[in-house]
């Protein structure tokens, strides 16, 4: 019984991995950037579907995913003190690992500012990286994701094989009657 508990205290421990914290955010017009966020199982499969919304504060950024119905899966913001968990939704460290990897995606300018402790080197054929190439990202010796742009698309590989493709949703410019 004890083994059994310390083992399942190991493994919350290592999902529960600390992420690194950006020294610098990026900027972000004065709108919220939303997303359409899609979710892939190992075999490929589309698992979830979702809308993220990424809108400037006054001290960071916060994340905003909702399910198919308006739902919120989860809320996150984050500054240069680290991440929290925004309002009464239950915390969701998968979808927090998710925006941490979209925050270099986000600062186009000057991505490398924003976690200068993170390597990053091109992925050859790391097993979760999407097609094989992109970018691959190490805290403290180990993965911690792979991205690639692909056609405005950005796409996200995590070492539990999950992956995730993030595609900009733009505001169409309404005509005034």
């Amino acid at each position: 019984m004890r083994l059994t508990m310390l083992a399942a205290a190991l493994l919350l421990a290592a999902c529960a991995a600390p992420l690194p914290q950006p020294h610098s955010l990026p900027p972000l017009p004065q709108s919220a950037r939303w997303f359409k966020l899609e979710k892939a199982d190992a075999a490929g499969q589309t698992v979830q579907t979702s809308l993220l919304a990424v809108e400037p504060l006054s001290d960071g950024l916060r994340f905003v995913q909702t399910d198919a119905l308006g739902a919120p899966v989860s809320r996150q913001t984050v500054s240069t003190q680290g991440w929290e968990n925004d309002g009464f939704v239950m915390p969701n460290a998968a979808s927090r690992r998710l925006f941490a990897a979209l925050l270099p995606l986000l600062a186009t300018d000057d991505a490398a500012s924003l976690y200068p402790e993170i390597t990053k080197r091109p992925s050859e054929n790391n097993g979760f990286c999407p097609e094989g190439k992109g970018a691959l990202f190490r805290y403290k010796d180990r993965d911690l994701w792979c991205v690639a742009a692909d056609a405005g698309q950005f796409r996200i590989g995590f070492p539990d094989n999950t992956r995730w493709t993030a595609a900009p949703i733009e505001e169409q410019a309404q005509e005034q009657p």
